[in-house]
């Protein structure tokens, strides 16, 4: 492909122009593609910047797609951070911008397997439960119905919700998966889906799998030219490369969690809805050894003891801490020790459990039927010896390197998870070794990945450049939305520098302006909050005022995501209260999102372990953790939540600042600088209304 080539597609009077009437050209689409064709060209690693309009998909799909035409065994991987960006662009850009090219090229969607139903599994489930199962009405049924239809298989398509425990019974589980000797493996959703997969020349994945992809290869010495969990593949695209450190560390962080590890135990001893008789009295039900089972049993009652030991211990320590995370340092281990014999005692009784168990499904034989429940006992068990083996590591003190170690504690409504973490202090080393230094070539791109420093800040925190010798290209392609007159930006000077904790003060002034300002839009509002509970304060003290006005208010917590999005886009003068995942992704244009309110900076929690120890880490080095992570990373975020507003050439509208940090802070210069320039006059507070009333009317 050639620079000619990209101008035939992307130049006025182009095939994109030829097939779209409505079709704008944009220099900044045209020369991100040359971008992406020059790494291609050159075995390169990219950061490419596309503010908003510039139409990166295309720009980045276009190379790939024209790549396939000419070199036909060769594939290209494009992973999204959001779901909804990986469908629209296999269900609608990328068969769009192949009509339009007149290309054909073979493509596929990769999803993890979960995301799947299994055939076998569903069946068993069915078999085991005939009184639910012949009610018409009841999930089981429904979910066979569609099954017996489903083109795809994938849970997503099912079109209504089913319970969690049908869902964790029937989905396909990679550990419980007999492949090729399941008696139906040529009609496996999966299986069909890796098959087409293999055969596409683009496959359009996620960050998540493209992760465990590559620790797949990493732990198996496996090259790109071989298949792992994606087909062999030498081109990769990581669209929403902002967020690749934040996924990895999520994805490579090893984890016991005391509620995921009794989840396993009662698949093990317990009947469920969907099957009289527990895991453990099938299997055990074919040796005539009873002790053996009873022995098991023992020790799953002193496992479930131990287990509330270390739960009281942690909860103990989170209520100290209003139940915050809490980051463990070496000069904290002294303080450990009765953490470190009730996490012990686990890691010694889960291993003990898990021998007793291998023991029992190697020596009994089972009818062919029971076989993969046979197989789930050994995985179950299997799984809670993984995650107590994370209680031995984190209790090796003396082997402590460059990780994070934490506890974590989360309020799932009115239950205390508990968690005991481990995470890496760089994903860098890991990114580099996996990722970078073996793929042909890499393009990155987001809308927020520069901050006027030529990508240092995001390139230092993934491990880029690795190598003098190895190109490394960049570019940024600025939006071509007239900014300065169709976004009005307000940062009131007088807005109350928010208290470490919100007080009612600080509250009140939120509820009011707020207020004031999505009724002077008349609705057509994202409010953007860094706390839930803020947000939820905030809410209760003017939901009535929405109700006395008629105007409809949407809250995060109410409904899933999409939902939410769905009805906020559908009722023009809506409003939506959200926090951190709404900051991206929300894609609203028109007149239905007209102003978005950021009623905090969104910098990281202070307590954050992993945050902290990260900051802490760039201060003993001699650097500042405040200024080389917590302001870039938050205005990385605020560039986020701003870029939600104008989303086409026609849109218009106000973003609202309610910190004043932003114009008091010696850093709020550079915030600011970070985002597109636009219209910023001078505001305080008791001027927003009508700024906002003379912008818009």
């Amino acid at each position: 492909m050639t620079k000619d080539d990209i101008y035939k597609i992307f130049d006025k009077d182009g095939l994109l122009e030829a097939h779209f009437p409505s079709y704008e050209f944009r220099e900044g689409q045209l020369l991100m593609a040359d971008l992406v064709r020059e790494s291609y060209e050159r075995g390169a690693i990219c950061a490419a910047e596309a503010g908003t309009g510039i139409g990166k998909s295309f720009a980045y799909l276009a190379v790939a797609a024209s790549r396939a035409k000419e070199f036909p065994d060769e594939r290209t991987v494009v992973a999204t951070s959001t779901i909804n960006l990986q469908r629209q662009l296999f269900e609608k850009d990328l068969p769009i911008l192949l009509s339009c090219l007149g290309l054909e090229c073979t493509t596929a969607l990769a999803v993890g397997r979960s995301n799947y139903i299994c055939i076998q599994r569903f069946l068993q489930v069915k078999g085991d439960s005939p009184i639910v199962a012949a009610d018409p009405q009841s999930e089981l049924s429904q979910v066979e119905r569609w099954m017996r239809t489903t083109k795809s298989g994938l849970f997503s398509d099912l079109g209504f919700s089913i319970s969690g425990e049908l869902f964790s019974e029937s989905c396909c589980d990679s550990d419980l998966c007999p492949a090729h000797s399941c008696p139906y493996f040529k009609e496996c959703f999966f299986f069909k889906a890796k098959a087409r997969a293999r055969e596409a020349q683009i496959v359009i994945s996620n960050h998540h799998l493209l992760f465990s992809d590559a620790q797949r290869r990493n732990l198996n010495d496996t090259g790109y030219d071989e298949e792992a969990i994606l087909p062999a593949f030498g081109h990769l695209v990581i669209d929403e490369a902002h967020n690749i450190e934040a996924n990895a560390s999520e994805y490579f962080k090893a984890e016991y969690d005391s509620s995921s590890l009794l989840r396993q135990v009662h698949k093990i001893q317990r009947s469920s809805r969907y099957s009289k008789q527990s895991l453990l009295d099938q299997i055990g039900s074919y040796t005539p050894e009873v002790e053996r089972i009873e022995a098991i049993k023992d020790l799953i009652h002193l496992l479930l003891q131990q287990v509330e030991t270390l739960d009281q211990y942690l909860l103990s320590v989170f209520q100290k801490n209003d139940y915050q995370p809490v980051l463990i340092k070496v000069e904290h281990q002294g303080r450990l020790t009765s953490f470190k014999e009730a996490a012990l005692a686990i890691a010694e009784t889960a291993s003990r459990l898990g021998a007793r168990i291998n023991s029992l499904v190697s020596d009994v034989k089972v009818p062919s039927e029971l076989e993969g429940r046979s197989t789930e006992l050994k995985v179950r068990s299997d799984r809670i010896t993984a995650m107590a083996d994370v209680l031995s590591r984190f209790c090796d003190f003396a082997g402590w390197g460059d990780e994070i170690h934490w506890f974590n504690a989360e309020r799932v409504r009115s239950q205390v998870r508990i968690q005991v973490c481990i995470t890496p202090l760089s994903i860098a080393p890991i990114l580099t070794e996996a990722l970078f230094s073996k793929l042909e070539t890499v393009v990155c791109t987001s809308a927020t990945m520069d901050l006027g420093d030529e990508f240092a800040f995001w390139s230092s925190r993934v491990g880029l450049p690795y190598s003098e010798s190895r190109p490394f290209l960049k570019g940024v392609f600025l939006s071509p939305f007239d900014y300065k007159e169709r976004l009005m930006l307000l940062t009131p000077h007088d807005a109350p520098p928010p208290p470490a904790k919100a007080d009612e003060p600080y509250l009140e002034y939120l509820r009011e302006h707020v207020w004031e300002s999505v009724h002077t839009s008349g609705g057509g509002a994202l409010v953007l909050f860094t706390s839930y509970a803020v947000l939820k304060a905030v809410k209760e003290g003017i939901a009535h005022r929405f109700a006395e006005e008629g105007m409809l208010l949407l809250s995060q917590g109410e409904g899933d995501r999409y939902a939410l999005l769905n009805t906020f886009i559908a009722e023009e003068n809506s409003t939506l209260f959200a926090t951190s995942s709404f900051w991206e992704g929300v894609d609203a244009p028109g007149d239905t999102l007209r102003l978005v309110i950021i009623t905090k900076l969104p910098f990281s929690v202070p307590s954050d372990p992993v945050f902290k120890a990260r900051c802490e880490a760039i201060d003993r080095e001699g650097g500042s953790g405040f200024f080389q992570l917590a302001l870039q990373s938050a205005t990385m975020k605020l560039k986020q939540g701003f870029g939600r507003l104008l989303r086409s050439t026609s849109d218009r509208g106000i973003v609202l600042i309610l910190d004043s940090r932003v114009m008091t802070k010696s850093y709020g210069p550079f915030m600011l600088r970070s985002l597109p320039e636009s219209y910023h006059p001078e505001c305080d507070s008791a001027s927003i209304a009508s700024r906002i009333e003379s912008f818009l009317y």
